[in-house]
């Protein structure tokens, strides 16, 4: 893309990674965003920063003050400035991945009415540009001072689809400017415009320094002779090259110098002093003539003159390396002399090293070739493996396929000989008998059975207090398959069941007084019916696979637990929630979890029995399950194991207090302590 007279808005940044050095990205021009710049300014889009000749000095703190968005601005160079070359020293190998360059003097900040960043009035403090516009929804005014938000000329308002206002993405932001295509300024005659310097390549000393090696330590011991003997090198076959060729370069020819003879330095000096030349133009009769003596002639006798005592010699050795220059030109000079030994060893150390760089070169060409005969080779064993497997696995499909359909022909008499025996025993049961067959049910966690039961029973508009869910779970996950519940209205019961079953995930279904109900062998989740107790209570029957045996009239004494459930009168009941059906075994393992019971614990149970025992004795098995309710929820509820004793004895042994309630006043003050069994008696 062609930058040459405009403004490009860029992004400066300091590279630290191979070296020092400033580099922009260009963003966004007058017309709109630039785009991707990869494909235009390679590797990576950016372009290095070199200094201008009159900046050498101020170079990196102006870049480092400019650093993020800042303008490099073209608009007033001749289009023969060439601001923006090819970068010479461009080496992607060596770390330079800059292919392209920007004279410093081309980079500038934001100027303060040219580009203007468009943001909310809460972001005005943060934007990039000195002046902004401010956004409220579709309302775009401004110009406006980004530090104190003050008018900075006259205001205007923008349309919302300026094609002025432009979009850019910077730092994983979308941030917008508004740019006006006002008159560009004229550009400076080309005699005002100082040519920038072009960016010096680097020279072989600079390379060298640039790589960062120290010289190694033998390089001034190679003219010594070696310490030890070195073990002879085993004889490598030798391989063709194919890199550049070394060859010697030709020396420059080194003119003779002349023997150094004091006493003919002197004569000849004195000679050439005292000898008169006449001038060789035609001078006038008035011009005046005199002496002038040559500075060469006057520094050689200078210097005679200072040779004599060591403290003269380093006085005049400091005086000509302060002269600017001087350290190169004795650097050339020192090259030329052929006799210097570490000199040479240094040069025969480069050409070995250009040897061995190539040899490295070569095995490096021939791993690369040997790498990729290997994938090659891998690459074929992997297909022909992996095609070997497709095989296996299309044979094992083929057969898995007519297995699958030789089962299908097997299975078809069974499925139409279970479908006949299905109808037969459908035919032959009563009009009253109901088939039931259990569903498949899934695991459930603790957690998640007591918030079923809170979410069914508080839409079905019972009252739900704090413990109630976990104590109906655990009383259902102890019992054998029997449990009641008790209410004022029967159909509240009956709610209250079907309420409880669909938090299980399946539904209670009524059986109706003295009927029978056939559950075939099947799934694994809990099958609720609903009987009747006595022909009054409504009782839930939990069973599994066997089938549901009814109560006779006379029985009194129920081995399983009584639930009593009120409706709320502020509640308006809901649609059941729908849940998955659980597993039966689940609801067991997760509720019945028992700890040992304490001594006193133990005591209170002793206590209640004897004193239940005057109207009729507590059954085993309800002493059983009451302890055992006790044992799973002491640690659990919230008022420890005096909740878990009140409720459990409201479960268990309420049932024969209201059956034969003559003598509750005499273990009133057993109960005392116990407000929901008091509740339930209504005592």
């Amino acid at each position: 893309m062609n930058f040459q007279g405009k403004a490009v808005l860029v992004y400066l940044e300091e590279d630290n990674i191979q070296r020092a050095y400033f580099r922009v990205r260009p963003l966004m021009t007058q017309d709109g965003p630039v785009g991707p710049m990869e494909s235009t300014y390679p590797d990576d889009g950016f372009l290095r920063i070199v200094p201008d000749r009159n900046e050498q000095h101020t170079f990196k703190d102006r870049m480092r003050s400019l650093s993020g968005l800042c303008l490099v601005d073209l608009r007033l160079f001749q289009p023969d400035a060439n601001k923006i070359r090819t970068n010479k020293n461009y080496s992607p190998e060596r770390g330079e991945n800059n292919q392209f360059i920007v004279y410093s003097d081309a980079v500038r900040a934001l100027p303060e009415q040219l580009l203007y960043q468009v943001v909310a009035e809460a972001d005005r403090e943060k934007a990039y540009t000195p002046c902004v516009y401010i956004r409220e929804g579709a309302n775009i005014q401004g110009p406006f001072r980004r530090q104190d938000g003050q008018s900075a000329g006259d205001t205007q308002q923008l349309p919302p689809d300026s094609t002025e206002i432009h979009s850019l993405s910077l730092n994983d932001q979308e941030l917008l400017f508004y740019w006006p295509k006002a008159a560009e300024p004229q550009p400076v005659p080309e005699t005002e415009t100082e040519k920038p310097a072009e960016e010096p390549p680097q020279n072989a000393y600079e390379q060298i320094q640039a790589m960062d090696v120290q010289v190694s330590e033998n390089a001034n011991k190679l003219h010594d002779a070696p310490s030890v003997s070195l073990a002879p090198v085993e004889q490598q076959p030798s391989k063709p090259l194919s890199g550049t060729r070394l060859y010697q370069a030709p020396q420059r020819a080194v003119p003779q110098r002349r023997a150094h003879n004091p006493l003919m330095e002197i004569v000849e000096r004195d000679r050439y002093a005292g000898k008169y030349e006449a001038p060789g133009a035609t001078l006038p009769q008035t011009a005046e003539l005199k002496q002038v003596d040559n500075p060469a002639d006057a520094l050689k006798r200078a210097l005679k003159s200072l040779w004599q005592t060591p403290e003269t010699q380093r006085q005049a050795v400091d005086v000509l390396l302060g002269q600017p220059g001087m350290r190169q030109m004795l650097s050339k000079a020192l090259t030329k002399e052929t006799n210097d030994l570490t000199l040479a060893a240094m040069q025969s150390q480069l050409q070995e090293m250009e040897a061995e760089r190539l040899m490295t070169l070569m095995q490096l060409d021939d791993a690369k070739k040997n790498l990729s005969a290997a994938r090659e080779e891998a690459i074929g064993k992997l297909t022909a493996a992996e095609q070997k497997k497709l095989d296996q696995l299309t044979a094992a499909q083929e057969g898995a396929r007519s297995a699958l359909v030789e089962l299908e022909e097997r299975i078809e008499p069974l499925r139409r000989e279970a479908e006949e025996s299905l109808e037969k025993l459908s035919a032959d049961l009563n009009a009253q008998n109901k088939l039931i067959l259990p569903v498949l049910g899934k695991e459930a966690s603790r957690e998640e059975l007591i918030s079923r039961v809170e979410n069914a029973m508080k839409a079905a508009g019972f009252l739900l207090e704090e413990g109630d869910a976990e104590a109906l779970l655990t009383a259902y996950a102890l019992c054998d398959d029997e449990i009641t519940f008790y209410s004022d209205a029967e159909e509240d019961a009956k709610l209250a069941i079907r309420a409880f079953a669909a938090a299980l995930g399946v539904s209670a279904q009524d059986r109706g007084p003295m009927a029978e109900a056939v559950i075939l062998p099947g799934g694994d989740a809990p099958v609720m019916l609903i009987g009747y107790q006595n022909h009054t209570h409504p009782l839930l029957t939990c069973c599994l696979h066997e089938g549901a045996e009814d109560r006779q009239e006379n029985y009194r004494a129920p081995s399983f637990p009584t639930v009593p459930v009120s409706p709320s009168l502020e509640a308006l009941p809901a649609a059941l929630p729908e849940y998955q059906p659980v597993i039966k075994a689940a609801v067991k393992r997760e509720m019945s979890t028992e700890t040992p019971l304490s001594e006193d614990t133990k005591a209170v149970i002793q206590s209640l029995r004897k004193a239940l025992s005057e109207v009729r004795p507590l059954p085993l098995s309800a002493v059983d399950q009451l302890c055992r309710f006790i044992a799973c929820t002491q640690n659990t509820l919230k008022g420890g194991v005096a909740e878990a004793i009140d409720r459990a004895v409201c479960l268990y042994a309420a049932p024969y207090l209201v059956g034969w309630g003559k003598k509750l006043e005499e273990i009133k003050p057993l109960l005392s302590a116990m407000p929901r069994t008091l509740s339930a008696l209504k005592a």
